[in-house]
């Protein structure tokens, strides 16, 4: 990824992180009181998003409903990557970047790509998982789990996510994207197992 790049995913979020909590330090008497408990789940309800980025700024995130499908793909590409080249991009000049999800590679999005004429950089199936919007989506994440109070239904869950999507601070998006040469060398110098990124 360079500034020429706009990379996108499609991640979810789940209203109740399980096992992601930290140590509870608390005395004796503190037991139960609800401050120092970590409450469990058994299926947290979760809601799935798609978002990009690049060098010129943040994307939308766009909350999805259901299962993303070759026709849901190809409607994020018509509706959100598009007008995000041309916001970023004006030039024309933007490559799109995306992950091997069976959808991204289905003959509707395959089309809606093409007819667009979105310029897209190859992306092997199997690469290691290198993405520096993978480091946005953990730093999210933890936003939303330091949220208080913590999201008590689907809709909080979303405003949560769009509040830490928007709050991502440029400096912090650029020194990603500055990070990929070190990035490809460690993956080369690896052999292309897995890196500590």
């Amino acid at each position: 990824m360079t500034e020429a790049h706009c990379q996108a995913q499609l991640d979810t979020f789940t209203q109740f992180q399980q096992g992601q909590q930290g140590m509870v330090w608390r005395e004796p008497e503190e037991e139960l009181n609800p401050d120092c408990i970590s409450v469990t789940v058994k299926h947290s309800p979760s809601k799935m998003f798609w978002r990009c980025f690049s060098w010129s700024g943040l994307g939308p995130i766009v909350p999805l409903n259901g299962s993303v499908t070759g026709q849901t793909h190809a409607k994020i590409i018509n509706d959100f990557v598009v007008p995000t080249l041309h916001t970023h991009f004006s030039r024309g000049n933007g490559i799109f970047q995306e992950d091997n999800a069976a959808p991204h590679h289905s003959k509707v999005a395959t089309a809606a790509r093409e007819n667009a004429g979105i310029v897209t950089l190859d992306w092997p199936a199997q690469s290691p998982d290198i993405n520096p919007i993978e480091n946005i989506w953990a730093e999210m994440k933890m936003m939303i789990r330091c949220h208080s109070p913590p999201p008590s239904s689907i809709s909080v869950l979303m405003e949560y996510a769009t509040g830490a999507w928007n709050d991502i601070p440029p400096e912090y998006y650029r020194k990603l994207i500055k990070s990929m040469p070190r990035r490809v060398d460690a993956v080369i110098s690896a052999n292309g197992n897995r890196i500590n990124y």
